[in-house]
């Protein structure tokens, strides 16, 4: 699980989102704690939706909160999404903590947001909100690195017979990530033949 320090600057940086009403769910190396896959991780990965909020308004409060850019420039582009990178020091702490905040509002980011589902960790006192397993995966697939597609399997293995694969499938064909999952199917689970496919427009959109 995440350090102490990770924890810390975690609840800080989630209270304050919560004061300021922005819908947010965990990913990244905490979120894979959540869904039975612990490894380090030295940064807080959030997605958020900004929609219906100014952004330049919620960075001077998180600025208040002494949550900083990491730069003059803190935000880049990343596929479909945004990404604002920011520092917070805890109290007593020597080190800074590198929180990633991924922004969209495309109809894919707005649905894994709502299905978000509220978690306590162990070692922290308040209730914070984790991407579905499922989303993780299409999160991690869409990111594409070697960590993510590890990130992936691991997360496949540990959670196979709890998953919603009928939304997990929509999503890879829609989101075109079918040949990624398919090699990533392969090396969770050897042997397993992956299900169709469900490229039906549906009650997912």
């Amino acid at each position: 699980m995440a350090g102490e320090v990770i924890l810390k600057a975690l609840r800080h940086v989630w209270l304050t989102l919560e004061s300021l009403k922005v819908p947010a769910a965990v990913m990244g190396g905490i979120g894979l704690a959540a869904w039975k896959y612990v490894r380090a991780t030295r940064d807080i990965d959030l997605l958020v939706n900004i929609h219906g909020h100014d952004l330049a308004t919620i960075l001077r409060q998180l600025q208040a909160a002494e949550i900083r850019p990491k730069s003059d420039r803190p935000t880049t582009s990343l596929g479909k999404l945004d990404v604002i990178q920011l520092l917070y020091q805890p109290p007593d702490a020597f080190v800074d903590v590198q929180i990633d905040v991924f922004t969209s509002e495309s109809e894919y980011h707005g649905k894994a947001l709502e299905r978000r589902v509220q978690m306590r960790l162990s070692d922290l006192d308040v209730q914070i909100a984790v991407l579905t397993c499922e989303d993780l995966i299409l999160h991690k697939l869409l990111a594409g690195r070697i960590i993510d597609r590890a990130d992936t399997a691991a997360l496949l293995r540990a959670n196979r017979e709890s998953l919603d694969l009928r939304y997990l499938l929509h999503w890879v064909a829609h989101l075109d990530l079918a040949t990624q999952f398919a090699e990533v199917w392969s090396e969770a689970l050897p042997g397993e033949r992956m299900p169709p496919l469900d490229r039906s427009a549906a009650d997912f959109e």
